[in-house]
């Protein structure tokens, strides 16, 4: 059975994912924890996109130091990597698809990687690096559910992006950070709750929905 705290020859990696509140940062943060209990070399990155915190941190407290990188700098990302024998990367899903040329070099390497992300954005569509990540045949991908804000069962699968309290539209901006916005909030909520009002402009919903549906083929 694959786990994310093997330290193989030919490497690992491991893609802790699901909706907003589902446990992600948690499980990223508690393994890197028990690697470093075992002195094992270790670094753990995050985009600087978010901006909130210089830590990385789960909802319920759990703290790691991390370094800050543009997610747009692939040559930075390698430095880092190149550095330590167990990586971890939160937030990955503001990374840009090309993070799985890096990924996959650290795999050659033996590298133990650890990433942590959203798999779908606010419409419900996946984003671009967690797919990438996810086509990769070696990753193990490790999906949670979290608790649906709206009929509080344990089925949420999909965030939800409000402002004001309310849905917002298809054509919103793609990456918006919480509270970065004007009363912008995100929640976990089921497929059944979950809302995304049509687009304001028609014609971008419809490319969006057919790029989905060619990716889908």
């Amino acid at each position: 059975m694959n786990s994310p705290l093997l330290l193989t020859e030919h490497g690992s990696l491991t893609f802790f994912t699901g909706p907003m509140a589902s446990g992600k940062t948690f499980e990223l943060v508690r393994h890197l924890h028990i690697f470093r209990e075992q002195q094992v070399p270790l670094v753990c990155l995050r985009p600087s996109t978010d901006n909130r915190t210089p830590t990385v941190q789960s909802r319920d407290g759990l703290l790691q130091d991390a370094i800050a990188v543009d997610p747009q700098n692939l040559t930075m990302l390698t430095r880092y990597l190149s550095e330590a024998q167990v990586i971890g990367i939160d937030e990955v899903q503001f990374f840009t698809p090309t993070i799985i040329q890096v990924l996959e070099q650290a795999l050659r390497q033996g590298k133990t990687l650890l990433v942590a992300g959203l798999d779908a954005d606010f419409r419900g569509l996946l984003f671009p690096a967690a797919q990438a990540i996810m086509s990769l045949p070696e990753t193990i991908v490790s999906r949670s559910r979290a608790v649906c804000a709206v009929c509080h069962r344990y089925n949420a699968t999909r965030t939800q992006r409000l402002r004001n309290g309310q849905p917002v539209f298809f054509d919103d901006p793609l990456v918006l950070i919480e509270h970065s916005a004007k009363e912008t909030t995100y929640e976990a909520r089921c497929l059944e709750h979950h809302v995304v009002l049509p687009a304001q402009v028609e014609s971008l919903a419809s490319e969006v929905l057919m790029e989905r549906e060619t990716v889908a083929v």
